[in-house]
């Protein structure tokens, strides 16, 4: 289990709990300037960087669930920041610290970053869960603002807007989408309870 803290500490229950409950009736819950400046711009400087290690992502959504018109949309880059038992990058769980620790996470289930490139419209991919568990909760950090979006199921739309991030129970559809007004569109997704 992973614990909120680098320094071992854990939010408090009742952290936790309020966000939960705030999540639950809400059904998402939309914070803007969730990170200081100081904090977006350190993220943002790595982040953003050139050298950043992006992996080829053949697909967004598996093709049985994807919106794209064309399938030769239906791709990403991302980057693998926690899986657990299989992938730990604790290169940058300084910089991603100050979020989790905001979250209030109390365990985390996976964190990953995805980058999606400029394309002539915009492209939704497929509504998509990240998780079945239903205590959990999934958090999309925007790293950049542009023109693309998650949308929900019943057609609420999140506009990328930089140090924004939107929190809604795992199980809940969502479909991101690709951005036309910028060369790429970088999120954060976190999945944890």
């Amino acid at each position: 289990m992973f614990l909120a803290g680098l320094d071992g500490s854990t939010p408090s229950l009742t952290v936790y709990s309020y966000i939960i409950y705030l999540v639950f009736i809400m059904k998402h819950r939309v914070i803007d300037n969730f990170l200081t400046h100081h904090e977006l711009a350190h993220l943002q400087e790595v982040y953003l960087e050139d050298d950043f290690p992006w992996y080829w992502g053949p697909t967004t959504v598996p093709y049985d669930e994807s919106n794209c018109k064309n399938e030769l949309d239906n791709y990403q880059f991302y980057h693998p920041f926690y899986v657990p038992g299989i992938y730990n990058d604790t290169r940058y769980w300084n910089i991603l610290d100050p979020i989790i620790k905001k979250l209030g996470v109390r365990s985390l289930l996976r964190i990953k970053g995805n980058l999606t490139t400029r394309t002539k419209e915009i492209v939704e991919h497929g509504y998509h869960v990240d998780f079945t568990w239903d205590d959990s909760l999934t958090a999309i950090y925007y790293v950049n603002s542009n023109d693309g979006y998650t949308v929900f199921e019943d057609g609420t739309k999140i506009e990328s807007v930089e140090n924004r991030i939107v929190i809604f129970p795992v199980h809940y559809k969502h479909s991101g989408t690709s951005c036309t007004n910028e060369k790429r569109r970088v999120v954060i997704n976190f999945n944890y309870f």
